[in-house]
Formats: C-alpha cells, structure tokens, sequence
C-alpha cells in the first residue's frame, strides 16, 4: 500500500487534443507583472512535499503533506507532514494516531479542521481538529480495499464532504465525527472515475473535479460533479479530450472554476474551466503552454492559477507558472525559485477576509533533494 500511496501523490500522464475555448465576458488582456510570491522552506525531514494548505485567518494556517520519502519508501513510519502557521512561523503538528500520508485538508473555522489522507495500514484515514485536539477516523472502514479518499471540502459544523475513487468509479462520502455515509452520484456508476478535488460554497453549493474514461476510450475524459440546492448530478462540460482535472474552487452556485492538463502526444496545455451557473465553458488562459494544477480565489473577485510553463524543447522552467484574473483581464508572473528549482505548487487558498493567499507544493533543490516549499502572496 505504500507504494501505491506514492504513485497517487504523483503527477499522472496526461493526454492532448486542442479544443475551442471561450474567453470570459470581460475586457481581455494579459500583462507580465512582478512577483508578489515569497517562498518558504519549512524544517521537514529532507525529500518532502506539502500538498495543501488551508487558511482560517491571517494568523492560522494548516499545511499537509508528506515527508522522509525514498526511492524505496520512506525513512520513517509515519511520514505524513502537518504544519501549522500562528502567524509568524510554521511549525509541525503530530497527530496522536495512526495516519501515513496526508493529502489535503480543509477548514471552515479555526475550530472545525480536516485532513483526509492514508493510514498506517492502507486504509482511507481522516482527521478532525476542534480547536483543541485532532481526532482520527476511518470513515471506510478498516478495509484497506482499492477505495481512496483525495479531497475533502469542510462543512461546517463538524461535518465535511470526502472525495476520491472506490477503485472503479469516483466516490462521495459525507459525514461528520461519527458517521460517514456514500453518496449515490447518478451518472458515474458506469464509468471507471476519480473525483480529486472538491470545494464547497457559502450558500451550500458543492463542486468536485476529476476524469473518467468513457466505454473503451483509451485517454480521460474531465468530469465535474456539482450539488446546487437538490442532488448531486453529473455536469455538462465542453468538449475537452484527453484530460485530468485537478483543482476546482468556488466562490458561490453561479461562480466556480476548475483547471487542469490536456496532454497527449504533443505539448501540455493548460485547462481552464469556469461554471457561470448555466454552463461550464473552457477559457482561453494566457498561457497556451504547459500545466495547471490548483486554483483559489477571493471574495474581491482574485482567481489564481498555480502551474508549470515550460520552454521548448520543454526542459527549462523560468519558474512556478502563476496566472491571476481579476478586473476582467489576465495577468501572468513567475513565482521565486527554490535552491535553484521552480516550485510547483499543489494547492492555493486564500486568506479569508483578504486577498492574500498561500501557495503549497515542492521544489528539486540544486541535486540535493526535493523540499516541500510554502509560498504567500507578499
């Protein structure tokens, strides 16, 4: 199983077909401007990543991830990463049970926290913070079957929505502290599928974000799963062959966006979906080259993109590709490198109540390993 965990933890090959896209209906535009990313390399055991990051407030902040990983599997038995930011540093947290790996993590207040990730015997692990303690759950079971949970989209009040694959097709969980029951997603029982982002909304709204492969069709398909005031349903999405979605955020039911790769057989290019509350359709980005991993936006109407935009022949990195719409037009930045390595950032998420944001993910450091890198907004 641990083995498995890394491959997961893991970019997938993509595929490439162009398809039409749409521009927003806003004034277009893209300029190159500074960056306004600072980069910080928090004390993990070396070859580590930080996959996500969350943010209750100006002065709380989670980090998770992993740590100690080898050619072979990790140097320590629980290698998961959990970092906490109080304001003015990072520090690790450990859990008082049995978890492996964290993947991602969500919060709705300070006091009401998840991580979903594996535990220490393969199975599909979930912690919970109070304020005060974490708590750790198995909201599948002690079953360490093919079922994985990759996102979780926290609530409120105590109860969260988990996202992942049961080995075949995507699945859905919600629950709380004390019961997780599947969801029935109509329209995904036939396709073999995996949900890897969720977000959840103010007003209730849930989206999540994966692939699926339809019949014998040899390359993914994107997928998008919504709930909007009833049941879940499977959306309608532009033609886009041949891709992984792997970040999704929501401001509000008729404000949501999803983003990922298309890749095959010829350069990567970003995806970039936006749901307007009638349709998702595909926006022309600025960047017609390369990978787009996570998105986050603000209240203020700030959207940025985290991903790779590599020059050809496609073996030298500028740095951590980040592309910001706000004000109806695009903007394009490289991030700060990292011992001389261009971060590439997992997850986004914005400070609630500002429009600052921080930035997880992982940087090659000049041969010396890979360290897991933290990154905000300046």
């Amino acid at each position: 199983m641990r083995s498995l965990a890394r491959r997961g933890l893991s970019a997938a090959t993509l595929a490439a077909v162009a398809a039409s896209v749409l521009l927003l209906p806003a004034t277009s535009g893209v300029a190159a401007i500074p960056s306004v990313w600072k980069a910080t390399v928090p004390p993990l055991i070396q070859d580590s990543r930080l996959t996500d990051v969350v943010a209750t407030g100006p002065n709380d902040a989670w980090s998770v991830g992993y740590q100690a990983s080898t050619y072979t599997g990790y140097s320590i038995d629980e290698p998961y990463a959990l970092l906490r930011w109080n304001g003015r540093t990072w520090t690790e947290r450990r859990l008082p049970h049995e978890a492996f790996l964290l993947y991602r993590a969500a919060a709705a207040s300070e006091g009401d926290v998840w991580t979903v990730g594996l535990g220490v015997h393969g199975e599909p692990y979930a912690g919970h913070f109070n304020g005060q303690t974490w708590t750790g759950h198995t909201p599948l079971g002690a079953s360490t079957g093919p079922s994985t949970l990759l996102d979780v989209a926290a609530t409120g009040g105590g109860r969260a929505v988990f996202v992942g694959h049961d080995g075949s097709g995507p699945l859905v969980l919600e629950g709380d502290t004390r019961q997780f029951n599947r969801v029935a997603v109509p329209g995904t029982e036939q396709h073999n599928g995996v949900l890897r982002a969720v977000s959840s909304t103010q007003d209730g709204s849930l989206f999540a974000a994966g692939d699926r492969y339809l019949a014998d069709a040899p390359y993914p398909q994107p997928m998008i799963v919504q709930r909007i005031g009833g049941a879940w349903q499977v959306a309608a999405l532009p033609s886009t062959p041949s891709t992984q979605l792997t970040g999704v955020w929501a401001r509000s039911s008729t404000d949501a966006w999803a983003v990922g790769t298309q890749d095959y057989d010829t350069a990567p290019k970003p995806v970039i979906l936006h749901w307007d509350g009638r349709t998702w359709q595909r926006l022309a980005g600025p960047a017609p080259a390369g990978r787009a991993y996570a998105v986050a936006g603000d209240a203020n109407g700030n959207v940025w993109i985290s991903g790779t935009n590599p020059i050809p022949p496609y073996i030298e990195y500028p740095g951590t590709l980040l592309l910001r719409y706000t004000g109806g037009r695009w903007s394009v930045e490289y991030g700060p490198k990292v011992g001389g390595g261009a971060p590439h950032l997992d997850a986004l998420a914005n400070v609630p109540g500002s429009s600052s944001f921080w930035g997880s993910g992982a940087a090659s450091r000049n041969g010396l390993g890979i360290a897991g890198v933290i990154e905000r907004t300046r």
